[in-house]
């Protein structure tokens, strides 16, 4: 069992806020692949993962966040982001990543939640990219990682609406086009 924060996590989370640091004032309204959000959208939502991850570290109820994302973004993605981060990590510790969280898929401890959590932030990473007119600079090693917990998480996702039908790739294509699809995502500027 890991008793440390998986190194994949960290920098999952590192590209997203090199991406988000990066957001022009005047494109936090811009809409984003994800059908129905804007780049505010975005930031809120993984701002509330964050929070989410804390809770489940803590022991606290989670505080749903879903419904408004743009709220918890704020006036300040950049700060909430950061308040957020620093807030979670300094609760990752090794009785933290020990405790049984509850799943759609079934309870897993926070550490194993983890390892498979990349997935999540290199998706919304895309899509905030795509939204403010930026490379997503994705890890192509995180990426390849991310198909599997992508493969178990998608469908169960796609019977609550949280993502859209899988697009059909062709067989060559690469592991983000991959992720994306099967996320029901596709990037159109190829």
């Amino acid at each position: 069992m890991t008793d440390m924060v998986p190194e994949s996590f960290v920098r999952a989370l590192d590209r997203f806020e090199s991406v988000l640091t990066a957001v022009a004032p005047d494109r936090w309204d811009a809409p984003s692949p994800r059908a129905g959000w804007n780049a505010a959208d975005v930031a809120g939502h993984v701002i509330g993962n964050l929070r989410a991850i804390e809770a489940y570290a803590t022991g606290r109820d989670e505080e749903d966040s879903a419904s408004r994302p743009q709220a918890v973004a704020g006036a300040d993605a950049v700060a909430e982001w950061r308040t957020s981060r620093t807030e979670m990590m300094a609760v990752l510790g090794p009785v933290a990543l020990a405790r049984p969280v509850p799943l759609p898929w079934g309870q897993m401890r926070l550490g194993g939640f983890l390892e498979r959590h990349p997935m999540e932030f290199l998706v919304h990473t895309w899509d905030l990219a795509k939204a403010t007119g930026q490379a997503a600079g994705l890890d192509p090693e995180l990426v390849r990682a991310a198909l599997g917990p992508a493969r178990e998480f998608a469908p169960v996702a796609r019977i609550s609406g949280l993502v859209g039908p899988e697009f059909a790739v062709p067989e060559d294509a690469d592991d983000l086009t991959r992720l994306l699809a099967l996320l029901g995502r596709r990037d159109p500027g190829g």
